[in-house]
């Protein structure tokens, strides 16, 4: 009997072990949530270190990020992290976390800070990137109105959800339930610059009166669904709006010709004073230098 509460106890034990570690080894794998353009904070607590050493910190097997060589207190940026990140080791010496700012896709992935304590070491750090969707929809086909206005009416309905990360997910909702197998069309864009992602999806669908519609995005790194809740005033240029467009335009060219008329009026009724100005100006003091000739020339005869 008791070894079979010995036995028990023991199997009690390492039960409660076995899912400490499982817990443990799952929240360091999880790692950090940066978000793009937003700063994160890498953890990595340098408890003895040896200050005279590197600390290095690199992304993945082959980017360095940052290293700093204690033995001049000299820091490098690897190319793409000038400016972005920094250390706290000026201010605490076992304290090698790196502030990573100006979040961007490409800095997704696992993260090690190397030092030198009794031995070469390191810490593991995962950041997981992501960003939040811009939503919103739009009926961009009326097939055969009801209702223009809103979630209501018949015909072709967009959902755009652009400048997001990784890539999510369009669900379509009437009346807050979901649809089942809508007639959809979806797109989804990668922008290679930045790694963001733009989602499109048209739905055709007809609605009764009063009907709500709904596109839902779902981004799984975030745990968040965004709803739509403004439209991305895209409507298409109606016949009666083109007509208005052109007469504006004709009419600011009709204008900037009349303003063009009346500025190279002015220009040479300016320049023809100016003209007539200088003449006149000539006259006179041609006219001042024969006067003084004439007085000269008395006076020599006077003192004759």
């Amino acid at each position: 009997m008791e070894k079979m509460e010995t036995y028990r106890t023991h199997f009690v034990m390492w039960t409660l072990l076995g899912l400490a570690a499982v817990f443990i080894s799952a929240s360091a794998l999880s790692g950090v949530k940066g978000i793009v353009k937003q700063k994160v904070l890498l953890h990595c607590p340098c408890v003895n270190r040896n200050v005279r050493k590197k600390v290095i910190w690199q992304l993945e097997e082959h980017t360095t990020v940052l290293s700093h060589d204690g033995s001049d207190n000299h820091t490098t940026m690897g190319k793409g992290y000038e400016n972005r990140v920094s250390l706290f080791l000026n201010e605490e010496k076992d304290n090698c976390s790196l502030l990573l700012s100006g979040i961007t896709v490409a800095d997704n992935g696992t993260y090690k800070c190397f030092f030198t304590a009794n031995a070469f070491v390191y810490e593991k750090v995962i950041l997981h990137v992501a960003a939040s969707y811009s939503v919103c929809m739009d009926l961009v086909s009326d097939q055969a109105s009801v209702c223009s206005r809103g979630g209501e009416g018949s015909g072709v309905y967009q959902c755009k959800a652009s400048g997001g990360y990784p890539e999510g997910q369009i669900h379509w909702e009437l009346e807050g339930h979901p649809l089942v197998n809508p007639s959809r069309r979806d797109v989804t864009h990668l922008d290679y610059f930045t790694g963001l992602y733009s989602l499109t999806s048209n739905l055709t669908i007809e609605l009764s009166e009063g009907e709500k519609l709904q596109c839902v995005v779902e981004n799984t790194a975030l745990a968040s669904n965004l709803t739509s809740n403004s439209s991305c005033n895209h409507k298409p240029m109606s016949m009666e709006s083109s007509g208005h467009y052109k007469v504006e335009v004709a009419a600011l060219v009709a204008v900037s010709l009349i303003v063009m008329f009346i500025v190279g009026v002015l220009l040479v009724f300016l320049l023809t004073r100016f003209c007539r100005h200088e003449r006149s100006t000539q006259r006179d003091t041609e006219r001042q230098e024969s006067g003084v000739t004439r007085s000269f020339n008395v006076y020599e005869d006077d003192s004759a």
